[in-house]
């Protein structure tokens, strides 16, 4: 027994010897690594959803914008505003809105970003479309309009709350007019008018200092000549309120051309004419037929 236990002690001994060798041998070894100090990041901020019921419309380049909502997702450092749209064409071609798209707050414009399009609208259609403007450094854009078109044209306008100012609409005003002039054998009666912003034919939108003045009329010839009478946009003419007069649009599209046979006469002929926008007060619609004019004289505004 005595025997046996002196061996356990020097084999004990010897597993001790070799158990600290082995530990100094590991704390000199570089690659074993060592505990530091626990890191953490700071939190992200967190953004704050806001719906703008918006519920406007915006005629613009003879298309009818209804701008519905926009959602703001925003933080400190700013974030994605969403804005949804429907673009209603009542035209007969193929609609395409030209204008920019801005979300302007304060001094800053900002465009879209890059996965943001505005569609082409079908003839007698609508198309929904969505914009998304990232905006930096904002926590708020109560005071944010979205603008649509740019200058020298007129600019459309809705401010996302009455804070950020006045609805810029454009929408067409229909003008209850009548009238009528004879310049000899060529007579005319007024049946109505229209006023708006824009050339829904052409897919424009005019300078911000005109506005488009349609008339419409009949026209009869009252002479007996078998030939008829060649009624173009030489009879017609538009005396504005300050004396000046101006002709119809020489675009192709704005003056009614007819041939009209004799005790005959041709409804629905109409004549467009730019006019300073926000003009008010008494026109008149020149009947020309040779050396004779005649006036007849209506009123918008005031």
């Amino acid at each position: 027994m005595t025997t046996w236990r002196r061996l356990t002690t020097r084999q004990a001994g010897t597993f001790l010897t070799v158990t600290l060798a082995l530990l100094a041998a590991g704390c000199g070894d570089s690659t074993v690594p060592t505990l530091g100090p626990v890191t953490t990041s700071p939190p992200e901020p967190t953004p704050s959803v806001k719906v703008y019921d918006l519920g406007a419309t915006v005629w613009y380049e003879g298309l009818i914008i209804h701008v519905d909502t926009a959602t703001a997702t925003l933080d400190t450092r700013g974030g994605p505003v969403e804005v949804d749209f429907r673009l209603e064409n009542p035209n007969a071609d193929v609609g395409e809105l030209d204008g920019a798209i801005q979300l302007v707050l304060g001094g800053t414009r900002v465009e879209p970003n890059e996965d943001s399009s505005v569609p082409l609208v079908p003839p007698n259609s609508s198309m929904p479309a969505q914009l998304t403007f990232d905006v930096q450094g904002a926590t708020s854009v109560d005071d944010a309009a979205i603008e649509i078109g740019t200058a020298p044209n007129h600019i459309g306008r809705v401010p996302l709350t009455p804070a950020a100012g006045a609805v810029a609409a454009f929408e067409p005003q229909v003008l209850a007019l009548k009238g009528t002039g004879a310049a000899a054998d060529l007579k005319i009666s007024l049946t109505g008018g229209g006023l708006r912003w824009d050339l829904p034919d052409w897919s424009q939108e005019l300078d911000a200092g005109l506005a488009a003045l349609t008339l419409t009329y009949d026209v009869t010839y009252t002479g007996t000549f078998s030939g008829g009478f060649a009624f173009t946009g030489d009879n017609v003419a538009l005396r504005l309120p300050d004396g000046t007069v101006v002709q119809p649009r020489n675009d192709g599209h704005s003056q009614s051309i007819e041939l009209i046979g004799p005790k005959k006469t041709k409804k629905g002929l109409f004549s467009r004419f730019d006019i300073p926008s926000g003009m008010s007060g008494k026109f008149a619609l020149l009947v020309k037929n040779g050396s004779t004019t005649k006036a007849i004289v209506f009123t918008i505004g005031g």
